[in-house]
């Protein structure tokens, strides 16, 4: 009869432990920074965000999301690694692409593969450029939270009063040349160019465009002074020769004057006539292009993706992870942040739906075109950056020293001691 009382005493007490513990509050901790992550204006920058807090919260009534508004991105990185510093870094936060490298090889992220296991995600939902943003030596250590590729803007009107017909998706280099060659002329005959072929097509998209890796797998060498390098960084000598020494600007394009401008979806959206937003290129009618290649269906386009990552020593892996499901795979959430902000999703099927379709088909009743088979094959050939620690630093240093030596004419002198200097920098 004692035994008995015991064991309905400790019975009791053993369900309303678990009954309490399943009903604790829990904190989870989210690091993010205001504004946009790809350096234009967003009015919104928290509303998705606090969508997806309320969402989330009615879904597990005993967690409490929190986050500390007003950090700027150009102070995040250092916040963030202050934070890890001291052992305080959020259960879950947004990754600069700069910062991701990095912070993986240092532990700072968790592997995120047997949660997406476990959880029965398929990473098909994503498109592979994406989510390869957010692997690290074969391990998925963030999810793609949003992401910006880079088109080419179209000057529609110039090349049809030019007689050029727009050319199709998978145009290539040699028709890019040609084309700006053919539009590049003094039209008032004073004896000055005042039409030109592109603004801002840099050495990183004529090597993406001759499909060339700068580097080995392992980011153990670089592959600069080779033939196809020269071939690529020849092809910007000769598009900046045709302006014959002039220094084509924004300005010269925003007036109407220039057919091809590589601008990030991004800023393509900034200047639409939607709500908040200013149409800046509204004198003429454009279109937006994949970076053009050397063959059909090429990678050529960069893209940019903001990242989300869980705490590598977080105490709430579970449900972290959940609350990461929920900002970056959540089919509502993704679809208002594509309709709210500025960049894409990284969801397939938010790119897909009906609703981005009606709001890209807006741009098609005014001056501007960008169709959704065409934004969608974008993404899809996107060109994916190498993963190793040093990248981010190596590359800019690359640009660095190409940009001086293209500006300086020299470049077929000056491969070799870059490549000499960024292998030693790269050991």
């Amino acid at each position: 009869m004692k035994k008995g009382i015991l064991a309905l005493i400790g019975c009791s007490l053993l369900m309303i432990y678990l009954f309490v513990r399943s009903h604790r509050e829990i904190t989870i901790t989210l690091g993010m920074f205001t504004g946009s992550n790809w350096d234009v204006y967003n009015a919104e920058s928290y509303k998705v965000i606090d969508d997806a807090i309320e969402k989330f919260e009615k879904e597990h009534p005993n967690v409490t999301i929190e986050y500390k508004s007003g950090i700027l991105k150009q102070d995040y990185s250092a916040w963030l690694a202050s934070n890890i510093a001291s052992g305080d870094q959020p259960d879950v936060f947004m990754v600069l692409a700069e910062d991701f490298n990095k912070l993986s090889s240092l532990g700072a992220l968790m592997p995120l593969d047997d949660l997406i296991k476990a959880n029965n995600i398929s990473t098909d939902i994503f498109y592979e450029s994406a989510l390869s943003s957010g692997s690290y030596q074969n391990t998925q250590y963030a999810l793609p939270y949003e992401i910006n590729p880079t088109m080419m803007f179209v000057n529609r009107d110039l090349l049809e009063k030019e007689g050029i017909a727009i050319p199709e998706g998978n145009w290539t280099i040699e028709e890019f040349y040609q084309i700006c060659a053919q539009v590049t002329k003094d039209t008032d005959n004073d004896g000055t160019i005042d039409q030109y072929g592109s603004y801002g097509f840099k050495w990183q998209d004529a090597v993406n465009g001759y499909g060339i890796s700068l580097f080995d797998d392992e980011g153990a060498s670089s592959n600069l002074n080779q033939s196809d390098v020269r071939e690529a960084l020849s092809y910007v000598q000769k598009l900046k020769d045709l302006n014959k020494g002039y220094q084509v600007s924004s300005e010269d394009f925003d007036k109407g004057n220039v057919a091809f401008y590589p601008l990030t979806f991004a800023q393509y959206r900034t200047y639409q006539p939607y709500p908040y937003r200013v149409s800046k290129y509204s004198t003429f009618k454009w279109s937006c292009l994949a970076m053009p290649g050397t063959t059909a269906n090429q990678k050529t386009s960069q893209i940019a993706t903001s990242l989300i990552a869980v705490n590598s020593k977080t105490t709430q892996r579970q449900l972290a992870f959940e609350f990461l499901e929920t900002l970056t795979i959540d089919q509502e959430i993704q679809q208002e942040l594509f309709e709210n902000s500025q960049g894409a999703s990284a969801l397939k099927s938010v790119m897909a739906s009906a609703s981005t379709k009606a709001l890209l088909d807006q741009d098609a009743m005014s001056n501007y075109s960008l169709k959704q088979d065409v934004l969608d094959d974008i993404i899809e050939n996107a060109v994916i950056e190498p993963k190793f620690k040093k990248y981010n630093n190596i590359i800019e240093r690359c640009d660095y020293l190409i940009t001086n030596a293209l500006n300086e004419n020299r470049i077929d002198d000056a491969l070799v001691d870059i490549e000499k200097e960024i292998d030693n920098q790269l050991k």
